[in-house]
């Protein structure tokens, strides 16, 4: 079989996996890449993925350490992300924080990374921020109009306006498959087009968010629930 036709028989095999919904075929159709090429990163990512979805960790890593080798792929801090997050599931959280500093490293301002690292270090210090107190609002602060700039992360907005949820968008990021919507979230967050004039919950200046009904709004901020009208 000729060069190309090998590689559009990877490709057919790549595509037809990533759109199939049953997860057996799914691999069914990555194997058959792998068969051809071993070393397809793609091929590698998808099934790591997938795999990862499963809840099989270890296997996932086997197939992300592949990518790792020397010469496969020039940009590994996805892949170091994926192996963190596989280590922290299966409760290795001093290997985690290794691979979680190697993604940073390289990308050291990736706001995925950096939320990553912070819960690890969070269940390191036995103090998971899930469980860690709120603070009480200050009685002067009740009923005072929202005008900070807090935005949600650009991975959590990403997730909500361009796939079907936060695994959807997992499974897609893997090496870079996601950073054009990234860069049209970051770039309209630093435009101010992405804030509480054009979010969804906004109503003539007033925060339509449950838990918030009736909580005046400044229109140039932004909070974590943000999230932009289907026009905007």
């Amino acid at each position: 079989m000729a060069k190309d036709d090998v590689n559009s028989a990877v490709e057919r095999y790549i595509s037809s996996g990533r759109s199939e919904m049953d997860v057996e075929r799914k691999e069914h159709y990555f194997k058959m890449a792998l068969q051809i090429q071993p070393k397809n990163i793609r091929a590698l990512n998808n099934m790591g993925l997938l795999l990862q979805q499963k809840g099989e960790f270890r296997e996932a890593i086997r197939y992300y350490e592949i990518i790792l080798d020397p010469g496969i792929v020039t940009k590994p801090s996805p892949i170091y992300y994926n192996i963190a997050v596989c280590l922290k599931r299966l409760g290795n959280l001093e290997g985690a924080k290794t691979y979680i500093n190697r993604a940073l490293a390289k990308r050291p301002d990736e706001e995925i990374f950096l939320e990553l690292k912070e819960e690890i270090l969070d269940l390191l210090n036995g103090t998971p921020s899930a469980v860690l107190p709120h603070p009480t609002p200050k009685a002067s602060d009740i009923g005072a109009p929202y005008g900070e700039w807090d935005p949600p992360a650009i991975a959590t907005l990403a997730s909500q306006l361009y796939y079907s949820g936060w695994n959807d968008y997992k499974y897609h990021r893997g090496l870079g498959e996601t950073d054009l919507n990234e860069k049209i979230v970051r770039d309209k967050l630093a435009n101010r087009i992405y804030c509480c004039q054009t979010c969804k919950f906004n109503s003539g200046g007033t925060c339509r968010k449950k838990g918030k009904v009736g909580k005046k709004v400044l229109l140039d901020s932004i909070c974590k629930h943000f999230f932009p009208r289907k026009t905007d």
